[in-house]
């Protein structure tokens, strides 16, 4: 990810992340209205097959979501002992941008799953996903502690750039 200022780098970042959830959010909305007037066509109609589905499909994701979160935080790591911030944020931006790709994916599994058994859980469980991914989100703060930022670099992050005008 290419930036002229960190101020620019958290820009295109939330940029990258609500258009990254806004997939899911559509589809979503389309699916649950489609459900709600009874629109849709349910592969799965028995209502104790979806249920028996919507555990291993919600252990399953909270679980790559786990293996995501590890891995995101190894490579911040690794990323941490490199020289020069713009080098770390260039990188970091990256590995936030496929840490956010996996959580917006598995979000869109639930109206997926919506859509093929009508269950009501699979709503919740978007909901719950939907507030996981914003949870997530990378924030100044939250860059400097997978960075490990300390002094000038850290001030520079949290400050947006803004404390070296």
């Amino acid at each position: 990810m290419k930036f002229n200022s960190v101020k620019e780098y958290f820009y295109k970042l939330n940029n990258r992340g609500y258009q990254l959830m806004m997939m899911p959010l559509i589809i979503f909305t389309f699916f649950y209205s489609q459900s709600i007037i009874k629109l849709s066509g349910l592969v799965i109609l028995n209502q104790e097959i979806s249920r028996i589905l919507f555990y291993p499909i919600v252990v399953l994701s909270v679980i790559s979501l786990t293996i995501v979160q590890i891995r995101t935080k190894k490579k911040a790591n690794v990323i941490a002992r490199e020289v020069g911030l713009g080098s770390k944020l260039e990188k970091l931006g990256t590995v936030l941008t496929r840490k956010m790709v996996t959580l917006s994916m598995a979000v869109l599994l639930m109206p997926v799953a919506l859509l093929f058994t009508g269950d009501s859980y699979f709503s919740i469980a978007f909901g719950v996903f939907v507030v996981w991914y914003f949870l997530q989100w990378p924030t100044p703060g939250r860059v400097c502690r997978l960075l490990q930022l300390r002094g000038d670099e850290k001030e520079m992050v949290i400050t947006r750039g803004e404390a070296f005008k």
